[in-house]
């Protein structure tokens, strides 16, 4: 069931009296708001059906509910997404997904790379459709976003593919024993990584 709420952002130090008094203020504009946003519920949950999406391995369920901001919290198993009528709330689990990614994504890189002794001369996030990372000759490293809804090991499996590449840009048995070193089960992730891949690719 899809419920409306209004939610007040302020920061901690704020009075909760200084809260009121500025709600009260505001009480016809929001009011006003509210019925605004009550009438345009169907059109701002129609986007994106009671679904589900991937995060770390995990399902989460997405709760969808509309809102006069744009807002998005994990709540255990699921991704409550507060979406303003008119806003796409697929879009707004995308850009939450990327921005995880950003993070996480360097930190397992560097965190291998570490092991390596030698780190990529620069990273940046990939949105390539088929591949889930790449390697150039500059040591120019890229992964797809899209890996933020795998479980850490096989994160682990591409970085560590990736900065293989960094001592042998081939695919050669010196390379695959370099991967092997940096991740010791890495032909079983690999495997898992190509088994899942269907479906990570769909968002």
């Amino acid at each position: 069931m899809t419920t409306c709420e209004v939610r007040i952002h302020a920061p901690c130090w704020t009075p909760r009296a200084e809260i009121e008094h500025y709600v009260s203020q505001q009480h016809d504009w929001l009011r006003r708001a509210w019925g605004r946003m009550q009438a345009r519920v169907p059109a701002a949950v129609a986007s994106v059906p009671a679904s589900e999406v991937r995060y770390l391995g995990r399902q989460l369920v997405l709760d969808i509910r509309p809102s006069l901001f744009h807002e998005i919290r994990r709540h255990g198993n699921a991704l409550r997404v507060y979406a303003p009528p008119g806003v796409d709330a697929g879009e707004l689990v995308r850009a939450w997904l990327v921005a995880r990614a950003e993070r996480l994504l360097v930190w397992r890189l560097a965190r291998i790379a570490r092991r390596l002794g030698r780190a990529p001369s620069r990273f940046a996030l990939s949105n390539a459709q088929t591949q889930w990372g790449s390697c150039t000759r500059r040591g120019h490293i890229r992964l797809n976003w899209r890996l933020v809804q795998a479980p850490l090991s096989l994160i682990d499996y591409v970085a560590a593919h990736e900065l293989a590449h960094l001592v042998h840009l081939d695919h050669s048995s010196r390379f695959w024993g370099q991967v092997v070193q940096l991740c010791p089960d890495a032909l079983a992730r690999r495997a898992e990584l190509r088994t899942l891949s269907a479906t990570l690719f769909l968002i």
